[in-house]
């Protein structure tokens, strides 16, 4: 349908007599939609734009500055002047990935020789169909002019810019009147309407409703309502980011142990929950609670949110920090990705290192069924949990001999000596595509796989009863599959996520000490295979709709998988060049978790006035754990000390020779309590409310939480044993930032958290660390620890990308569970315990910077960093005090000092990329000793990295990296003392991308 032209003689009376002198006209949209609920502010006069995207203001002649936010959210900034004070302004402005993009007319009413036209367009929609109303008449009233809505129920009009009202016949759905519509000059002003047939006589305006997503990691830390650090996938591809525990290790007040665990604000894993996609994690470690971070590939995390304040929507643990991972979701466009990698250690690459006889599936990482538990073994001792012994009578015992007794020594590979192969470079590569279909449905997918040696170098051992050398080699193997679909309309959105992460790594060890105090030559060798697999599906969706006032529902529904698979771990030990027999050991082992989890998130956002925002939420959580750890032990028993070989290879003495001749047998040594089932749940529900009164806003809200959890030893001596624990608790907050302008923002909060004992420290006895084989002694009389926490964060902004932040913050511990040693002999004397402590304080202070330095027509350049300080101390309860000797001592894995630096430089006519890491963090307790001995320290160092990238074409990337360039020594310190140390060499990796 054409648009009518009215009559400009009439049209201009009615435009003279509603445009006043001095007036600004906004008018504010997005993808087409009036903008509902933004602020406009001229020259520090504040105004709410109105349902239909305008806002007006009274100005006088000279400069004016706008400053546009949602919800005390800043969306952008202009400036524009007038000549004098009769003159008037028109705004267009347009919403572009949250960024505003104005277009600014200044004209003198009356003085153009011709009037300027806008124009008006819209359709109406019926209520009760859905369908285009046609065939109403729609007026320009107090004129003669109108339109007849179309078959698709469109009608448009060309206007001079001014204010007019609308009158909508229809004999069906009666006569409507819509007033203080606005027309702009050169500009269409859409005004799409909802008609119903009650002849309520009222109509309403159809609003697309969407979310503000913050374009710069920057920008979402200040617009959070919490102390939040947020890492982007523009920033992991950057800092050349493996995984989400090396990009975790660039955060403030973060430092990442062992290359797997975090510790943030001073506090390890019980202190910390982790989300993936909004879903708690499953670990895969027997002893821990806490998630190995490095099992996430960045090649798959959309981002990464570390916030380190709790809000009533997180978990009740989330003490030190929430760590919040996503995956990335469906992509902007039709794209398909091949790259391939290569690397190499300057120590370790081509050199000779440990290995031994494996499968032919071991470069896949899945082990061909080469060390799994013989089936004869197997089925002879249930899996190990039955005892062997040796005597004459078949009816009590094995007889020695025995075709049953030859045919159990001889079911295991007598794999046993380390060999010596060439160090293989890194290798890898990777392939992804997706593509975005017109109607809002997509798909990505992408699989990953890395091969790769490490080892350890000059590595020595000097501890106060023994000193010598070892080396430990690696192979490992990551694999990751992902593969996400869904479609988003314009009020509603469904995910499918399907995770497929792997890492397997393949150990071997040799060691030879002198013990000094007993006169003894030890040698020890372990070979292990060790492989952790998460595997999840994940469903999660929102919709829009007008509720209260602007109301959003979000789901999801997640059920994922981590195993850790370690089939024969064999250790064993010789003395003077002599097989101990009771030092060799062949385990078994498999932990599997399954988890379940299931959220509902409800937020309805109202506008109060025209500074006055309010937001409240309110959500349900469940989530359950059922995890199940399998495990066999096996060793050998001397049967005749008299011909036993005790020297030379252990291959040699464990041949079949040495059980037909009855030298030696195979025993299990499986403790009753290596096997247990454990499960644990948490249904949880949360009410908070957020009120933005211009410069400031307000949270309160609290979250309960039901938790229960169960430890069960299905075959200890004296029957299945059973340990529960049941709680419930009410966890408020209360937070607060005030703007004082654009430039300086202020947070503080007040919050309650708490800290549960993990499944296997309260068991009822004795495990043992898989990687260390240190007993650990559980404790069944373990309590739920109670944590009041303090924040303060002042933040300065000096643009989207840059700002400076200053935070302090202050956490009190009751009774907080620390790892400590046991109390008792022997063997038990050598390994840790858990109890409460008595109280624990942690107070620390965090730098955060980004400064652009560099800004050319070639050139780039910015310089980020942090520094963080933190102080805590733990005062111990009597036992840990007498055993430990000190009445108190700082957190375990807390260091004092944590610094990171990033230099980086971009050449833009060549598309190249250079930038310069480095990382430090001061010396911290790695575990601590009994009695007057000083802890053992793991001691502080610096790392420093660079990361090169080569934009070479729209289809092509080089990408290179230089990881620990100065080769900094890994040691552990005690006293004055160096008991460990070693070089992990420098890492170099070159990989080309190429985009179809």
């Amino acid at each position: 349908m054409k648009p009518n032209r009215v009559l400009l003689t009439a049209a201009s009376a009615i435009f003279s007599a509603q445009v006043m002198a001095g007036q600004a006209v906004f008018y504010v949209t997005e993808d087409g939609s009036a903008v509902r609920d933004l602020a406009v502010a001229v020259d520090g006069q504040k105004k709410l734009v109105s349902s239909s995207g305008f806002v007006v203001f009274d100005i006088d002649g000279g400069e004016h500055t706008v400053e546009l936010s949602k919800y005390g959210e800043w969306m952008g900034e202009f400036d524009f002047s007038t000549q004098a004070s009769e003159q008037n302004a028109e705004v267009q402005v347009e919403m572009i990935a949250g960024e505003a993009m104005p277009e600014i007319n200044v004209y003198t009413p009356g003085s153009e020789e011709v009037a300027v036209v806008g124009q008006l367009s819209g359709f109406l929609q019926s209520e009760e169909t859905g369908g285009p109303v046609a065939g109403a008449r729609v007026s320009i009233a107090g004129s003669e002019q109108g339109v007849m809505t179309d078959e698709d129920g469109f009608f448009s009009f060309e206007l001079p810019r001014g204010e007019y009202s609308l009158v909508i016949n229809h004999p069906n759905y009666g006569e409507r009147d819509v007033n203080d519509v606005r027309v702009m000059g050169n500009v269409n002003t859409g005004v799409n309407l909802t008609m119903s047939m009650s002849g309520d006589g009222m109509i309403e305006e159809v609003v697309a409703v969407g979310s503000y997503i913050p374009s710069t990691a920057t920008a979402q830390e200040r617009d959070s309502s919490a102390v939040l650090d947020a890492i982007g996938s523009e920033q992991m591809a950057r800092f050349g980011d493996s995984s989400a525990a090396s990009a975790l290790n660039r955060v403030a007040g973060v430092s990442v142990v062992g290359g797997q665990y975090a510790v943030v604000r001073g506090m390890g894993g019980r202190y910390i929950a982790s989300r993936l996609n909004g879903s708690l994690m499953p670990s895969t470690d027997p002893m821990k609670r806490d998630v190995p971070l490095d099992l996430f590939p960045a090649s798959v995390l959309g981002g990464i949110d570390i916030q380190k304040s709790f809000t009533p929507d997180m978990p009740g643990d989330a003490t030190g920090g929430a760590i919040l991972m996503s995956t990335k979701g469906l992509p902007d466009e039709t794209i398909s990705k091949a790259s391939i990698t290569l690397g190499m250690n300057d120590r370790t690459t081509f050199s000779q290192i440990g290995s031994y006889q494996g499968g032919d599936t071991d470069f896949l990482g899945y082990d061909d069924g080469t060390r799994e538990m013989p089936g004869y073994a197997d089925s002879l001792t249930n899996g190990g949990r039955n005892s062997i012994n040796y005597c004459g009578n078949p009816n009590q015992c094995l007889v020695q001999g025995s075709d049953e007794a030859i045919n159990f020594g001889t079911s295991f590979e007598n794999i046993y000596v380390a060999k010596v192969a060439e160090a293989k470079p890194e290798r890898g590569f990777s392939i992804s595509t997706g593509h975005l279909y017109d109607s809002g449905a997509g798909y990505y997918g992408a699989f990953q796989y890395k091969d790769k040696w490490t080892a350890r170098h000059d590595a020595k051992l000097n501890s106060s009863s023994a000193s010598g050398t070892y080396e430990r080699s690696q192979r490992k193997v990551d694999v990751t599959g992902y593969f996400v679909a869904g479609i988003e309309g314009n009020a509603y959105d469904v995910t499918s996520k399907t995770i497929l992460l792997r890492k397997t790594d393949d150990t071997v060890k040799t060691e030879s000490v002198y013990n000094d105090s007993l006169d003894q030559d030890v040698s020890n060798v372990t070979l292990q295979w060790v492989e952790r697999q998460y595997l999840g599906q994940q469903f999660s969706g929102g919709f829009y709709f007008d509720g209260i006032s602007t109301d959003e529902v979000k789901w999801r529904v997640g059920v994922a998988q981590t195993s850790r698979y370690e089939p024969d771990r064999r250790s064993y030990e010789f003395i003077n060049g002599n097989i101990l027999a009771g030092g060799l050991e062949r385990r078994f082992s498999e932990l599997t978790e399954d988890s379940f989890d299931l959220g509902l998130d409800y937020t309805t956002e109202m506008t109060l006035g025209d500074t006055t925002f309010l937001e409240l939420k309110a959500g349900l959580d469940y989530s359950s754990k059922d995890r199940t750890v399998d495990m066999g032990r096996f060793g050998i028993v001397t049967l005749d000390f008299a011909n036993a070989d005790q020297t030379g290879s252990l291959e040699d003495i464990l041949d079949r020779d040495a059980f037909e001749n009855s030298t030696y047998g195979f025993t299990t040594r499986t403790d009753p309590t290596d096997n247990y089932e454990a499960t644990s749940e948490i249904s949880a529900g949360y009410l908070s409310g957020k009120i933005d009164l211009g410069d400031w806003s307000l949270l309160a809200g609290g979250r309960y939480e039901d938790f229960t959890q169960e430890l069960k030893y299905p075959y200890a001596n004296d029957g299945p044993i059973k340990n529960s624990l049941d709680d419930d608790a009410i966890l408020p907050a209360v937070s607060a930032s005030y703007r004082l302008n654009e430039e300086w923002q202020f947070r503080a909060s007040v919050t309650n958290t708490v800290s549960r004992p993990g499944i296997t420290e309260r068991s009822s006895s004795a495990q043992y660390d898989p990687e260390t084989d240190d007993p650990l002694i559980g404790n069944p009389d373990l309590e739920i620890s109670d944590i009041t926490n303090f924040d303060l964060r002042a933040e300065y902004y000096l643009s989207e990308e840059e700002s400076i932040t200053l935070a302090f913050f202050n956490k009190v511990v009751d009774a907080p569970i620390e790892r400590t040693v046991a109390n008792g002999d022997g063997n038990a004397a050598d390994g840790y315990t858990f109890r409460n402590e008595d109280s624990a304080d942690i107070s620390g202070i965090e730098l955060d910077f980004r400064k652009n330095i560099i800004d050319s027509d070639s050139w780039t350049g910015f310089l980020s960093g942090n520094i963080s300080y933190i102080d805590s101390e733990v005062t111990l309860e009597a036992e840990s005090a007498q055993l430990e000797k000190r009445s108190s001592r700082e957190l375990q894995g807390q260091s004092d000092y944590l610094a990171n630096i990033q230099l980086g430089f971009d050449h833009l006519p060549s598309g190249q990329s250079v930038t310069f890491l480095a990382n430090y963090f001061s010396d911290r307790i790695y575990a601590t000793s009994r009695g007057d001995i000083d802890n053992e320290m793991e001691d502080g160092r610096v790392t420093v990295d660079m990361v090169y990238r080569w934009d070479y074409s729209d289809t092509l990337i080089f990408k290179g990296k230089a990881n620990n360039v100065t080769d900094a020594k890994v040691s552990y310190s005690q006293g004055d003392n160096e008991i460990e140390s070693y070089y992990n060499g420098r890492n170099f990796t070159a990989s080309a991308e190429y985009i179809f």
